[in-house]
């Protein structure tokens, strides 16, 4: 099992980089960071251009990485498992002879052969950047780590917050939210966490209540970045085309892999909880890193 490293990665000049991926429409966005601060953006038709193009500590994918040959993932169902109303956002991931399959129908098929469930239409849609993704695994053991934006944002929801209630809301007013009320925004976060008997001073995850296609969703979620040291600048370069929610979501991945490179890092399954030994049909163990 690769563990979460024990201690940070840096450059010739001790800073550490890593790199945030995820899927957009036309490719691939990739958000750096440098020692936890926004350090650019960049675009890309092909996965293997932006990994193939940097040197960073830590690159981390929103992605599945690692398939198995029959059965589904431990590591899919751990992270529904702490994302609450956010859990249709993670998909479970079927057997790599689905994947090889010519079509949905022929997909569908053999997903409902090996597992006794069929494939979704929005999972078959990943195929092509999946097996991109996994190609490039593959080539590039140990290289990849597997992210997912909304289990990354409950966790920068779940940390303590070491100031007072209006010291919170001033940060949001002033993440860019506008005229968002954000102490409907919190109010609305602490009724799920009570909801689900889990308080979001104690929980490792507070699932966010709104999601990130909506106005409040999205800007929950880049006051959430802005905490954590990540401020996107308004002029993203060759990222300027890509839709505001894979910015934010490979700006989330990159915040997960900046944990990976400097030993702070969580993962899913936790060790030691069921799943959390599964390997993939190469050897490689399969874990969703936050």
């Amino acid at each position: 099992m690769r563990p979460v490293r024990a201690s940070p990665l840096g450059d010739a000049m001790g800073t550490t980089r890593v790199l945030g991926i995820d899927a957009c429409p036309g490719g691939w966005v990739g958000i750096e960071l440098a020692d936890g601060s926004f350090a650019g953006a960049s675009f890309a038709a092909e996965l293997r251009t932006l990994v193939d193009t940097t040197t960073v500590a830590v690159v981390g994918v929103d992605m599945p990485l690692g398939l198995l040959a029959q059965g589904w993932r431990a590591a899919d169902h751990a992270a529904r498992g702490v994302l609450g109303p956010r859990r249709s956002s993670v998909l479970l991931v079927p057997p790599r002879p689905v994947w090889e399959a010519d079509d949905f129908a022929a997909a569908n098929a053999r997903c409902r052969a090996l597992t006794g469930n069929g494939v979704t239409a929005q999972t078959w849609a990943l195929r092509h950047k999946l097996l991109e993704a996994d190609r490039l695994r593959e080539r590039m053991p140990g290289r990849l780590y597997e992210a997912h934006p909304e289990v990354a944002f409950a966790a920068m929801a779940a940390r303590p917050r070491t100031g007072p209630a209006s010291d919170w809301l001033a940060m949001l007013a002033a993440s860019g939210a506008g005229e968002l009320p954000a102490s409907k925004v919190l109010a609305a976060e602490a009724r799920l966490a009570v909801a689900s008997g889990v308080p979001p001073a104690s929980a490792a995850h507070a699932p966010l209540a709104y999601a990130k296609t909506t106005w409040a969703g999205a800007a929950r979620r880049r006051a959430l970045l802005r905490a954590a040291g990540i401020v996107l600048p308004d002029d993203l370069g060759p990222a300027n085309v890509v839709p505001p929610v894979d910015v934010l979501d490979a700006a989330a991945v990159a915040w997960s892999a900046h944990r990976v490179a400097t030993g702070q890092a969580g993962r899913l399954p936790a060790v030691g909880a069921r799943g959390s030994d599964q390997l993939d049909d190469r050897g490689e163990p399969i874990a969703i890193w936050y």
